[in-house]
């Protein structure tokens, strides 16, 4: 994308806006000399040969599952939110029912929307959001096991129920505990 009166950085040979003083792309001074484009080509070149504090293919796993997680949770706690509303316009007058409900929604949209920071924060490799992936693996295992047991016992066969919750959420929390031991492992690589 070119821009309007804007000018290219000598150093990435990048487009930049007119008003900008600093390359928006490697951060080099719009009127600098020539042992500044040298010395900014050089870290650049330095930056691509060093490898990475945690591949992408340990971070594309768990932000893809944590992304999908995110969304489901989301929509989910819309669709419990909508059920309450059906419960409170139906007739529905068991206090207990409704706070249940009420709690079940607000408590999927608060873990999606954590899920859904969680997933980006994990592209920028940051250590906190590992950890919080853990967790929240974790809180989903338990979760969805005591779910069944409790809102709806005899529905599945337990074993099968716990099984899933494992496979399916566990298989999360291993690729955030890989991202995580690979990050302290390589902690030296880190920018």
């Amino acid at each position: 994308m070119t821009f309007v009166d804007g000018w290219t950085c000598r150093a990435c040979w990048k487009p930049n806006r007119p008003r900008d003083e600093v390359c928006y792309h490697c951060k080099t001074v719009r009127d600098a000399d020539e042992a500044a484009v040298e010395a900014a080509r050089a870290a650049k070149e330095a930056r691509a040969q060093r490898p990475e504090a945690v591949p992408d293919i340990v971070v594309a796993l768990p932000v893809m599952i944590f992304r999908a997680y995110s969304r489901i949770w989301l929509r989910g706690g819309m669709g419990v939110r909508g059920l309450l509303l059906l419960f409170a316009f139906g007739g529905v007058t068991d206090i207990g029912w409704l706070a249940l409900t009420a709690g079940m929604g607000a408590g999927l949209i608060i873990v999606g929307f954590l899920a859904g920071e969680v997933s980006d924060a994990m592209r920028e490799r940051e250590v906190w959001a590992f950890v919080v992936g853990v967790g929240l693996s974790v809180v989903a295992v338990i979760g969805s096991v005591l779910a069944f047991e409790i809102l709806a016992p005899g529905l599945a066969n337990p074993n099968a129920i716990r099984w899933a919750s494992v496979v399916v959420f566990g298989g999360a929390g291993a690729a955030a505990v890989a991202g995580l031991v690979l990050m302290f492992a390589r902690r030296d690589r880190i920018v």
